[in-house]
């Protein structure tokens, strides 16, 4: 099984890295990093990943990750996800997290159409809060 980890080198992707690593058999996993990806949480496994470098702003990076990679199973996690920096680089941000995924929607569509995609999302577009949250929760970012 091929796995392609988009934002690796974060929190997140790193963690999931690891976590295939160490509970599915056989898994091969690719990430894409950014020229300028600090890679100390993958120290613990680095060698045991393929990584590649794409920018998911640009279409072509992203082409040549999905072909290299030619993923059945992709996690996107790759994004900018700093609630404080999206209000003070909207135009970044949009870039990075709409376009971005874009990109990386219709390249999956064309070259792996088969493959299955998780994207998650994060409790900060739900605001500040207490309770437990769902599906009909309002956006209250």
């Amino acid at each position: 099984m091929r796995v392609l980890i988009t934002g690796i080198t974060g929190m997140a992707g790193s963690h999931l890295a690891e976590y295939l690593l160490d509970h599915v058999p056989g898994v091969e996993i690719h990430g894409s990093v950014r020229w300028r990806s600090r890679t100390e949480n993958l120290a613990a496994f680095r060698d045991r990943v393929r990584l590649v470098e794409c920018d998911i702003r640009d279409a072509a990076s992203v082409e040549r990750l999905v072909a290299e990679s030619q993923p059945d199973y992709t996690f996107h996690l790759a994004a900018q996800s700093s609630v404080t920096a999206s209000w003070h680089a909207p135009v970044e941000t949009l870039m990075t997290n709409i376009n971005g995924q874009v990109n990386l929607l219709e390249v999956l569509r064309r070259l792996r159409p088969d493959c299955r995609i998780l994207i998650p999302g994060t409790s900060e577009e739900y605001g500040a809060g207490l309770g437990p949250r769902r599906e009909d929760s309002p956006l209250l970012p």
